[in-house]
């Protein structure tokens, strides 16, 4: 039987562990091998970067203790009664729904259904996957014979030119889904709506603010059915997202805080493709970048309360719920692109200092904006200190529309991340808490740790500080 690896004490180091459970053998690495390729999970394709880590399907990941707990608070809080509470995911005439005549078809439902239906998938919940099959199902029937779906507003939403944005964010919902299900109507649906992409001429493409900052997301959806399917015709859509997206590979290139969170990694994404090092390389500069300027606000986030501004950059300063859970979800994925710890421990920053705050302990109310310095948590305006004005930090379910809706994928996607595996068929536990276990194990597989170790002071208080 597998079993968990537990690292009470040591100096932070970014390495793997690896130990054969049957005769004991501990060596050291950087990073796994990738000269092999899994025999059992999905990883990325030829001509593709080799990726040191893979990500596990949903189904083999188990949350358990303090972590279901949070799931479980998330199930019964807000998130998991929005539908009772937001007028943007109200059935009759929703446009997700009702995808030629309805309204309400951009950003919110597909916000909402990333976090509902990953909560539904990792707490294998009834109830909450009723619902969101009403939600996919829609999605998957809205496909139109040249390829497009979803809501049809969308097609000519920018100045007649159409608005990717929010198919960006339900592309992950059906991916997910398909992880969980393996419906193959979900491959179908994507190969179809990426042919139709290739049609559209590059002045038409990405013409929006929305979609070219985070163009990211769409990138990694493409190399997503790429590694499914070998689609030879997807590379040179990857590509053409990528140089008509916004050019993080070259800067910062924007400074709102949820756009910088979401697309600071997106050179790192086409890392895998291009295998250039400087777009590896430039998601590491656009993080520190933001941090030397931004980052003295502890809890692994940065002062941009809308956006970063010159001169604001102390723990005054604030953060969207929205970054914060954009931020985890980088950092997330770079694990596995990158095999480099820093990104999970950078991640465990955020999950352990920012987020809690944001919410109320029982997960029934957030608030848009968290500041480490927040003597006063009120519905008063704090602007011109705090960059928007009104009941930015105020706990209301009802409110802060955007965070509202996208903040509840943070706690499941954590949940999916925790375990991975490894070219040459192991798993590999990136944390040193017992918050998951892998369920479905195929025998002989063994079990790694990647350590990230801090000194651990009496009473569980641990020093963060590299010796």
């Amino acid at each position: 039987m597998l079993k968990s690896c537990f690292l009470p004490c040591a100096v932070l180091i970014t390495c793997f562990v690896l130990a054969t459970e049957s005769r004991g053998a501990v060596s050291v690495v950087d990073r796994p091998d990738t000269l092999r390729r899994n025999d059992f999970y999905v990883s990325n394709r030829e001509p593709l970067e080799p990726n040191p880590l893979l990500k596990l399907p949903i189904r083999a990941i188990e949350p358990r203790g303090w972590l279901r707990k949070q799931l479980e608070l998330e199930a019964a809080g807000f998130t998991g009664h929005l539908t009772e509470i937001s007028r943007f995911l109200r059935k009759e005439g929703n446009a997700w729904l009702e995808p030629k005549k309805g309204k309400h078809g951009w950003e919110e439902v597909p916000y909402w259904l990333k976090g509902y239906a990953n909560l539904a998938f990792v707490l294998d919940d009834e109830a909450l996957l009723r619902e969101t099959k009403v939600w996919i199902e829609a999605a998957i029937r809205s496909r139109q014979a040249d390829g497009w779906f979803g809501p049809e507003s969308n097609r000519t939403r920018l100045k007649g030119n159409p608005d990717l944005w929010p198919n960006m964010i339900m592309l992950f919902c059906l991916q997910d889904y398909y992880d969980y299900t393996g419906d193959r109507r979900v491959i179908d649906l994507l190969t179809k709506y990426f042919k139709h992409l290739t049609t559209i001429p590059d002045e038409k493409f990405l013409p929006g603010y929305w979609d070219r900052i985070r163009a990211g997301d769409q990138l990694y959806s493409i190399l997503w059915l790429y590694n499914r399917t070998g689609e030879v015709w997807l590379l040179d859509l990857a590509h053409k997202t990528h140089h008509n997206a916004a050019r993080w590979d070259e800067d910062v290139i924007n400074w709102h805080n949820v756009n910088i969170a979401q697309a600071f990694g997106e050179p790192a994404t086409y890392w895998m493709l291009s295998k250039e090092p400087s777009h590896r390389q430039a998601a590491c500069r656009n993080w520190q970048k933001v941090r030397d300027l931004y980052g003295q606000v502890p809890g692994g986030m940065f002062g941009a309360d809308e956006n970063a501004r010159p001169g604001r950059n102390d723990p005054r300063q604030a953060i969207e719920t929205c970054g914060i859970v954009e931020e985890m979800l980088s950092d997330e994925t770079l694990v596995w692109i990158t095999g480099d710890l820093r990104w999970a421990d950078r991640c465990e920053d955020v999950v352990f200092n920012s987020l809690p705050a944001a919410l109320t302990a029982d997960l029934k109310a957030l608030r848009y904006l968290t500041a480490p310095n927040m003597v006063l948590s009120d519905r008063q305006s704090k602007s011109p200190g705090l960059e928007n004005g009104g009941p930015m930090l105020h706990m209301n379910p009802h409110g802060h529309r955007c965070c509202q809706h996208n903040w509840g994928h943070g706690w499941p996607y954590y949940a999916q991340h925790l375990w991975f595996a490894t070219p040459d068929n192991a798993l590999e536990l990136w944390v040193s808490a017992r918050r998951a276990e892998p369920r479905r194990i195929v025998p002989g597989v063994q079990t790694r740790l990647a350590v990230q170790r801090y000194a651990v002071h009496p009473r569980g208080h641990a020093d963060r500080t590299p010796r």
